[in-house]
Formats: C-alpha cells, structure tokens, sequence
C-alpha cells in the first residue's frame, strides 16, 4: 500500500508534498527545509514520526525507495540506499542511520550475517558526501548493539534470556572482577549451544568496529555530530563495556562536542531531523519532574540516570536544559517516592502543566515511566484538565529514551518553526504545519495510551487464545489482524479526536503582537494497518481539516 504523503495539499499556498520513496530532488525557491534520511528501519517510528516532526515545521523529509529499506527480517539494500545518497542534492541536511546503510536495518544489524567488507563499502557514500560539499551537514546515528537478540518465533529465542543474563554476567566477572559470580556465569554458559554465542559475539565485535571507525569519521570531518545510542541496555552487560571504550575513545580524539552516547534507539531519526530543522534556533529547557528527581532515577532498560539522559538528548536536537526562565519546559513523568503519594504527585503535576500552558509556556511532555506504553493515570488527568492541542508534544511509546528524544524532536521542531512564524510567510502556509503538528500529537495520544493499554492488550490475548504467536504472525493471520485493529483502532481515532480535540483552537504562528490560529474541525481519514508480522506497533495516520 502506498504510504501518505508528508502533508496533505492545502490548497494553492499550501506546502510541497513528498511521499516516502520520492526522488531526493533540490527543493524549489521559497520552500521549507528538506532532510534527506535513511532511517533505521521501515517501522513508522523511524518514517512517519521524522517526516511528522519535519512537517510541523514546515519541513520536508525525503526517503530512499520503499523497496531498499526491507521489512522486518528482510534487511534493506544498503548498497541500493548507497547509491540514492550518491543521487541526492539540494537538501540542507542529512540524517543517516548506519544500521540501515552498512547492514540493512536494526534487526539485520543484530546478526552476524552481513559483512564488515560489504557494511563498509557501504559508508563510503558517507565519505562521498562530504567530497561532494565541505559545509554539508550529515548528521549520523550508530547503535551500541542490544543485549537482547530479536524474537523470531523459532528456537533460538529459547536462548534470548540466556544471552542477556550470560552478557551482563560476563560484563560482572570479566570487565569488573566480580569473580563470585563465576560459577553463575559458568552455568547459565552452559546452558547456550556455542553457534548462538559466537554469532552474537561476532555481530558485537563488527558493529563494535564500525562504532569506532564513525567516532573516527567524526574526528576528521566526515561526519558532522555522531549519536550513538544504547539500543535496549542496563547497568552491566557487554553494552556498558563497549560504551566505556567508545567514550574513551571520544575523550582522547577530543570530539565530546560532536559526539553523543545515550540510551535509545527509534527516536534518533526524529532528533536529528530535528536539529537539522531547527538549527541555529539553540532552545533552553527547564525539566520539571512529577514525581522523584530523574537524578535519582534510572528508567527500565537504561544504564545512566533519567536527568542525564535527558541532557544528553538535548544536547543532539542543538539545546541546553538550565535550571532557571527556559524557552521550553520539559515535564517528565517519573515515579512517586511512596506508592501513596502517587496521586497527589499526578494531580500537582498536571496542575503544574496547565498553569504553564496558562501563562504562554511551551511545554513538552515526556511520559517514560512504563515501558512500551503511556501512563494512562497520567494521560487521563491531562484529558480532563488540560488543553492537549496546546502542548508542543507528548510521548510515552517504548523505552524512556524513546518517549524522551520523540516528544523532544517534536516539541523542538514546532517550537522553532513558531517562533520564526513572523518572518514573512503568509497565513495560508502557516496552516499545513499546524495540521500536521495536530495530526501527529493525536497519533502520539492515540497510540501510547489506548492502543498500547487497552486495543493491543486485547490483540494479543485475542491471538494468543487462537494459539497465534503476536509476535510471528503469518501471511494470512496478519491480514486478519489488519482488519481486527482496524475495525477498532479508526473508530477509537475519530472519538478520542472528537472528545479532546474536536473545537480546540490551534495557534498557526503570529505577526508581531497578532497570534493567528485555526479551529480543529474533524477526522477526515484515519490510515491503519499493521506496518510488520507482528503485533507490536501499528500504522496510525489520522488526517485532521482545519476551519
């Protein structure tokens, strides 16, 4: 099925439109900005929430081709993806995923089946880039691998606990001398048949090395600012000895301003588009916390505190977190010190939010406390007591990293775009963003709380029931589901636009003292589908009119 475009026309001054797999062609006179991305994967989150960040700024996002990104354990074709970069010209930017480009995508990238020579080969297109123009900026992202291999629905995921518990074990006894867990570590070794560990320590060792050679590429100018993210991690495990040797190894090529090492994964794509998109603009952000401090607090899946997450994450979208009068706020949803003091904590928390929005306060809200959804606690007392078209953004999806860096990329990206608003363009092309923007903060609300607490819930007990892996779906049992969350999900869209959105007033940008803004009036399509054999994530496309 064709994906949507970036945005909809909107008449004869609405904004370009680019469909993902168009040509990478200059942009005409006039237009936003354009990024050129290879994202790190087919998923919506590393496609559609890029081009919706890009498109709430009145930007634009080129793609390779569909058919060189893969799906799911179909890797992409780097080399095809090579190439379309060699083809590329007039963009302002580019944001590369080098998963994709040296390997095929994530789940490639966590095998040891492609070739460090054919991975390499590859990059060169990266160097080709920068031949082609000194000042271009190439904004990268490389993944520390996971500790985690990816489900497949077959035997080998017999050994994916194994292979976390053996990798955070041999991080213990090896790397920092923990010896009375040697017989641990001696046992749970024991237990994983000797192909599975040599395939998962090459894939490491390779993309360890390619790790190295773009902290490198930083160091002699091919690359313009390098993320590296922790794809999935913990206080110990192999992960956190490779991070040590990569922030080494930055330390001592002094390029700790161009280089960022995190927690995350599928919200860098949306970053660095981001920083391309808003580049120059510097925000600061003042994080506000609901519960305890995130110095104290480190969220499921991580291996540094939450607040130092947080910096590191500003930092890659071009801002600065201060402590005091900030452009933006950042209210993050952490836990409560005591179980019985949770509500308060929420209740305050909300309060707080709304008083900000009151006083004309960006504000971006960053929901990582539960992994893989939002904190429906949460997002129900921000329905009934706040103006959620009013914030810049919100996420709750996945990792805390993940819901960090997208409700920042977002947030980030509108924030600019509104506050250069005056420089000239007429209220027709103030418009199309601000729909997009409307579009994209309904996905987020949509997708991390009723979808993920309550429609996918029922999908997997559902599938389950019919002795159906949610995970590994086949052909047939995905097309079934395809309708099944659709016949839910369009429906569930369109009230949840009519019960929080519907009659809002949507600031479109303003002209000296004059604040210009649009009525959101109704759904007019919503696109559904499943985007891989799984039930994990799904396709979201509302498509919102303004009056």
């Amino acid at each position: 099925m064709k994906r949507r475009t970036l945005l909809a026309a909107t008449g004869a001054a609405g904004l370009a439109t680019v469909a993902l797999g168009g040509p990478a062609v200059a942009r005409p006179a006039g237009r936003g900005p354009s990024v050129a991305l290879v994202p790190l994967d087919d998923r919506p989150v590393n496609t559609y929430c890029a081009e919706m960040t890009a498109a709430s700024a009145g930007a634009e996002v080129l793609l390779p081709p569909r058919d060189l990104l893969g799906r799911f354990f179909t890797p992409g074709d780097g080399a095809g993806i090579a190439r379309w970069l060699d083809g590329t010209d007039g963009v302002d930017g580019y944001v590369i995923s080098v998963s994709m480009l040296a390997y095929g995508g994530l789940i490639a990238s966590r095998t040891a089946a492609p070739a460090l020579a054919d991975a390499l080969r590859n990059l060169e297109a990266i160097r080709r880039l920068r031949t082609r123009g000194s000042d271009t900026v190439i904004e990268v992202h490389d993944t520390i691998q996971r500790l985690a291999i990816t489900s497949t629905g077959t035997d080998l995921d017999n050994y994916r606990d194994l292979l976390v518990q053996w990798a955070k074990l041999y991080d213990q006894v090896v790397n920092l001398g923990q010896e009375a867990l040697r017989a641990q570590l001696d046992a749970v070794r024991a237990r994983i048949p000797d192909a599975v560990v040599e395939d998962y320590l090459a894939a490491r060792a390779r993309n360890h090395q390619v790790n190295r050679l773009m902290v490198e590429w930083v160091a002699d100018g091919t690359i313009s600012h390098l993320v590296l993210s922790e794809d999935d991690t913990a206080p110990v495990g192999l992960a956190r000895a490779e991070r040590v040797e990569l922030e080494a190894l930055v330390a001592r090529l002094g390029v700790g301003d161009r280089v960022e090492i995190f927690p995350g994964a599928d919200e860098v794509n949306a970053l660095l588009v981001a920083r391309v998109v808003a580049a120059g603009a510097a925000p600061t952000y003042r994080v506000e916390y609901a519960g305890v401090s995130g110095e104290g607090w480190t969220a499921a899946l991580e291996g540094i505190p939450f607040a130092e997450n947080i910096r590191r994450h500003v930092t890659s979208v071009g801002g600065r977190v201060v402590t005091g009068d900030a452009d933006i706020v950042l209210a993050v949803n952490t836990p409560s010190a005591t179980t019985g003091q949770r509500g308060a904590d929420l209740d305050a928390f909300v309060g707080r939010i709304g008083e900000l929005l009151a006083a004309g306060t960006p504000v971006v809200v960053v929901d990582p406390l539960i992994v893989n959804k939002g904190d429906h606690d949460l997002v129900s007392r921000m329905e009934t007591r706040l103006d959620l078209p009013a914030l810049l953004s919100y996420s709750g999806w996945n990792t805390g990293g993940n819901a960090l860096g997208l409700a920042l990329a977002h947030g980030t990206a509108r924030w600019a775009y509104l506050r250069s608003s005056g420089s000239g363009l007429g209220v027709p092309e103030l418009r199309g963003p601000a729909r997009a923007h409307a579009e994209y903060l309904l996905y987020r609300f949509v997708k991390d709380d009723p979808w993920k607490n309550v429609v996918q819930a029922d999908a997997y007990a559902h599938a389950r029931a019919q002795g159906w892996d949610p995970l590994a779906l086949t052909a047939e049992q995905k097309r079934y589901f395809d309708g099944w969350v659709r016949d839910r999900l369009v429906p569930l869209t369109e009230r949840y636009f009519a019960d929080h959105f519907a009659g809002h007033e949507l600031v479109l940008g303003t002209r000296g003292r004059k604040t210009f803004t649009a009525t959101l009036d109704r759904v007019t399509a919503v696109r559904v589908e499943l985007p891989w054999d799984r039930l994990f994530e799904v396709t979201l496309e509302p498509s919102l009119r303004l009056r």
